[in-house]
């Protein structure tokens, strides 16, 4: 689905009337976008809290801590019930100090840490890995055994930032997973990614579960399944501040519970339908987080950040997934 750009172009409105690419793609946005709304759970008295969503942010460190809020606030915002950050101790205070909705751990630089946080990933139904998390060589060696231990847990995952720094150092962790892991570099990160694994064909050799949504001017998604890939470059704006990642990893890491929970409500043909929950998250989060930009810009203009985005998530949601 959406693969591929054609040259037919629209004027949209705007200060620069800029020209913006529209996509043609193999299955068309309305049908995907149909699929997103049948995956999206009820608001209604059928469910309890953590249905929706317990998702896992492990991330945050002595020098980054806005990261692991922005993508756990979204979650939040997007419709999780509940989100778990789990940080150094140093973070941690602070963390919590920007909302008390978050379940702050401040566990990864524990001894026996991942042994501590093992009994949360059970309760978890999607877990981001990377937002403010830091290169220490230490925090590194407990992500590591992390990750092996949410394959072992079978719990779907998102990886971005300096999470993407240690898969591209060794990409080897996130083969043989059976649930969905979704990669989110920026343009340098998949550069780096690509000379790792010998160009974008070596894309497909990380895993048959294994999407890679590569961000920038236009989204896209790439898998060893054609069918489930697509481009868009619909929203946004001029304005790329610094935590507009964080808050698409954590509506992907809330869109992708959702779309595995209701799989049987999504209608795209492949032999791989994990996969295709995990691009179809991708998709709402991207066209979400931009619709966020492009609102939040027309208000501030330069002067946008990521807490003025997180601002427009209802309104953005609202537009694109529960009007008629």
């Amino acid at each position: 689905m959406f693969l591929g750009l054609t040259r037919n172009i629209a004027r949209i409105p705007g200060k620069n009337k800029a020209l913006q690419i529209i996509q043609r793609t193999k299955m068309d946005q309305t049908c995907a976008i149909q699929s997103i709304k049948a995956c999206i759970p009820p608001l209604d008295d059928s469910k309890h809290k953590g249905q929706a969503g317990r998702i896992g942010i492990v991330g945050g460190s002595l020098e980054y801590t806005g990261a692991p809020y922005f993508a756990g606030i979204s979650a939040l915002k997007v419709g999780a019930d509940l989100a778990h950050i789990f940080c150094t101790k140093s973070a941690a205070t602070v963390i919590k100090s920007y909302s008390p909705e978050l379940i702050v751990h401040p566990l990864l630089d524990e001894t026996d840490a991942v042994q501590k946080i093992s009994p949360w990933l059970d309760r978890l139904h999607a877990i981001v890995i990377g937002p403010g998390l830091g290169r220490e060589s230490t925090t590194f060696q407990v992500v590591t055994e992390m990750i092996n231990t949410i394959k072992e847990k079978k719990i779907p995952l998102v990886i971005d930032a300096d999470g993407l720094f240690l898969i591209t150092e060794k990409p080897d962790l996130i083969k043989g997973f059976s649930s969905p892991v979704i990669l989110t570099p920026n343009k340098i990160e998949f550069e780096r990614l690509c000379n790792k694994v010998n160009g974008q064909t070596g894309l497909t050799q990380l895993g048959r579960n294994v999407v890679v949504m590569k961000k920038g001017a236009i989204d896209e998604v790439f898998s060893v399944y054609p069918e489930v890939q697509w481009k868009s470059n619909l929203g946004g704006s001029g304005r790329r501040c610094g935590g507009q990642g964080d808050l698409l990893s954590g509506s992907i890491a809330t869109f992708l519970h959702w779309m595995l929970d209701n799989i049987d409500n999504i209608n795209i043909k492949t032999e791989n339908k994990d996969l295709a929950a995990a691009s179809l998250s991708c998709y709402a989060a991207s066209r979400m987080v931009r619709m966020c930009n492009e609102k939040a810009f027309k208000v501030k203009g330069r002067s946008m950040l990521a807490s003025n985005m997180i601002e427009y998530i209802h309104e953005a949601f609202e537009e694109l997934y529960e009007n008629k």
